[in-house]
């Protein structure tokens, strides 16, 4: 039903005489539900994906093949991470506006439309597939579309779940804390980068014991 409504929205849109009709159904469907879930499944399907076609080309060591799997996480981690600090937060208004909107309701369904992750993920192989092995840019493409997912999930599993374990409480407070601070604690789905460029939120209760030494 929902599919059938974006369906018919879209048409609908498309034969308006506006210039921008369909990039204004572009933005109405990032900020759907349908949208929210699709992009969550895509995120991982094509993670899966690719990961598996790297898996399958058999190339490599399987220590080699997780050191790859691992680099792509981590670059993707430092991408999300200077996204959020310098784009979401930095002096474009086009980026701020947007990341404003999520601050000020932070369970909405605002994402990127649901097709262009996996597509960006593709076209990041085939380029890489230019540089280095199939298989190693597969899975590097696989690792960081990996990052991309975990990144997305954890994102919305922080905004709609109450953790009981208090390890996941922990690790979903930090981003929560950003949404006070927003200066502070631009990592979601790690703390790493903050930890390494010293943006980590510390209370006025554990800064003070480090004054007074």
């Amino acid at each position: 039903m929902l599919t059938m409504a974006i369906v018919m929205d879209y048409e609908a849109r498309m034969n308006e005489s506006s210039p921008n009709a369909s990039l204004q159904w572009l933005a109405r469907l990032s900020g759907s539900r349908f949208n929210c879930y699709a992009g969550l499944s895509s995120d991982i399907g094509v993670a899966v994906a690719l990961l598996a076609a790297g898996l399958w080309r058999d190339e490599l060591r399987l220590s080699t093949t997780l050191l790859i799997v691992l680099c792509g996480v981590l670059i993707f981690s430092l991408i999300e991470y200077c996204v959020h600090r310098w784009l979401f937060h930095g002096p474009l208004s086009m980026f701020e506006e947007g990341h404003r909107r999520h601050h000020e309701q932070p369970e909405g369904y605002d994402a990127l439309p649901f097709f262009l992750p996996p597509l960006a993920y593709l076209a990041l192989a085939a380029l890489l597939s230019n540089m280095m092995s199939t298989g190693s840019a597969l899975l590097l493409a696989g690792g960081v579309a990996s990052g991309y997912a975990a990144y997305g999930l954890s994102h919305w599993s922080m905004h709609n779940f109450r953790f009981r374990s208090q390890l996941l409480r922990t690790w979903a407070a930090a981003h929560h804390v950003h949404h006070y601070h927003p200066e502070r604690n631009f990592g979601v789905t790690s703390p790493l980068w903050d930890l390494l460029l010293r943006s980590q939120y510390i209370s006025a209760a554990k800064l003070a014991p480090r004054r007074t030494r």
